[in-house]
């Protein structure tokens, strides 16, 4: 089954906030600028965007700002980000730990993206934000 693009943006959402939790940290900047381009500097690196194939063309971080600003609202997925002075990621369903989330979230649909992966797109995203911008508590 072919996912939409909404349901695309959805799925990488969720699996990035999932991916930054495991990675330690607790929230990045809620700057729109420095998270669209962390954004990219992640998603040009991550090799398996090609997966996502409706998350493209000259502006993906827009996209992906639009989908995280959409996340705590929607119902369903394993992830989601709340916005303030940081963005900060979190598990929706409050009684599962990180890694039961991010193993449900690669589970589902039919994109096959493993659980690594979506620690290493965390990664990406936030390595490219200043120490000053990135909370890991």
């Amino acid at each position: 089954m072919v996912m939409t693009k909404d349901q695309q943006v959805r799925k990488v959402v969720a699996g990035l906030a999932l991916g930054v939790l495991a990675n330690g940290v607790g929230g990045v900047t809620s700057g729109k600028t420095a998270l669209e381009f962390a954004f990219h500097h992640a998603w040009d690196q991550w090799g398996w965007a090609s997966r996502f194939p409706a998350i493209g063309g000259h502006d993906p971080g827009n996209m992906f700002w639009i989908g995280m600003g959409r996340s705590a609202s929607r119902q369903g997925g394993y992830g989601a980000w709340e916005s303030g002075r940081m963005v900060v990621p979190y598990v929706k369903i409050t009684s599962w730990t990180v890694d039961e989330a991010l193993e449900a979230h690669a589970e589902s649909d039919t994109d096959g993206v493993p659980t690594e992966a979506w620690v290493e797109l965390g990664r990406l995203f936030v390595e490219y934000f200043e120490p000053q911008e990135v909370d890991h508590s």
